[in-house]
């Protein structure tokens, strides 16, 4: 595990004018591991549509040591860039990683 990701808890608030806002409280920091492409992902790439690419770009997987408060509501700041999170693959028999994926805010 090699990169620093932290995540976020979203919140809205009211301004001093009345409007909402949206505030990120950070929950926590930990390290994680963002798996690279194979060359059989590349090659694969060439044969599939512009809206599969796409959504490849946009889309990353982290993994991370098991954790309990995790769950879809939450966000992923990695790199300057914020994710959220839409699905968790967890590993209950041994609980030794969890397999976060995640989808770029726009």
């Amino acid at each position: 595990m090699n990169e620093r990701i932290t995540f976020l808890e979203r919140k809205y608030m009211k301004d001093e004018n009345g409007d909402l806002i949206d505030d990120d409280k950070v929950l926590f920091s930990c390290w994680a591991e963002v798996p690279k492409s194979t060359t059989k992902e590349f090659r694969d790439r060439s044969s599939e549509g512009i809206e599969e690419m796409k959504k490849r770009k946009t889309r990353k997987v982290f993994y991370i040591r098991f954790r309990k408060d995790v769950d879809t509501g939450l966000h992923v700041e990695w790199r300057g860039e914020k994710y959220e999170v839409v699905d968790i693959g967890e590993d209950w028999q041994s609980k030794d990683m969890l397999m976060i994926t995640c989808e770029v805010i726009k």
